[in-house]
């Protein structure tokens, strides 16, 4: 199966494509925050520097957030209208999940994926499996919670490497390497094939999640 990943989350958008279960190309763009204007051209470039077709292309599938919302929207958008023209199934991907699998199979990690300002999108993961829904948090809260909470924990994402120092100024802290944090493409698209079972074109909507109000 060839698949078209597509990630949007953050800065930079970034497509992957992914042939019978190995990656034939990815490219991410030039410039950050200009999904609307780079996103299709990008896609375009990859067909043309692997030789794939986009008639062949089988399955789309993209992240689906937590991240920019705007960038998320776009993404979904192009997808969507990718999905239409050729008539195939399009499937969604967990922002979090996509970090969390790049990782080995570590009893705890916390995946931090960047909001806003000093905001930031957290989960938390016992091996694979989520011990809770994606929260916002701010810093500050973030870092009183994982002094308090004292336990041996992995920490992943690309917000991590933004508060690397304070991170690691906790004992029993560790932060993922830099390779391993940022968003994936490549990832996006074989957890699409890993995890499609039926075509998202007309629900997949980004994930939005709203700050908590103690």
């Amino acid at each position: 199966m060839i698949i078209l990943g597509v990630d949007t989350s953050e800065d930079y958008a970034r497509v992957a494509l992914w042939n019978n279960g190995s990656l034939a190309g990815e490219l991410i763009a030039e410039q950050r925050f200009h999904h609307a204007e780079e996103l299709v051209p990008l896609i375009e470039r990859l067909l043309a520097e692997t030789g794939i077709e986009k008639k062949q292309i089988q399955l789309v599938s993209a992240n689906r957030g937590p991240g920019s919302f705007t960038g998320l929207r776009i993404g979904l958008a192009t997808a969507k209208g990718i999905c239409q023209s050729l008539q195939i199934p399009l499937v969604g991907i967990d922002g979090t999940f996509v970090c969390r699998t790049q990782l080995d199979d570590s009893a705890c990690v916390c995946v931090l994926i960047p909001n806003r300002r000093n905001l930031l999108y957290a989960r938390w993961f016992t091996g694979m499996q989520p011990d809770s829904e994606v929260k916002v948090m701010a810093i500050e809260e973030l870092l009183a919670h994982l002094n308090n909470e004292r336990k041996d924990l992995l920490v992943a994402g690309s917000a991590a490497g933004s508060i690397r120092g304070q991170l690691e100024s906790i004992p029993w802290i560790r932060v993922a390497p830099e390779k391993v944090n940022g968003p994936s493409a490549p990832q996006v698209a074989m957890l699409g094939e890993k995890y499609y079972t039926q075509d998202e074109i007309y629900t997949l909507e980004p994930q939005y999640v709203e700050l908590s109000v103690a």
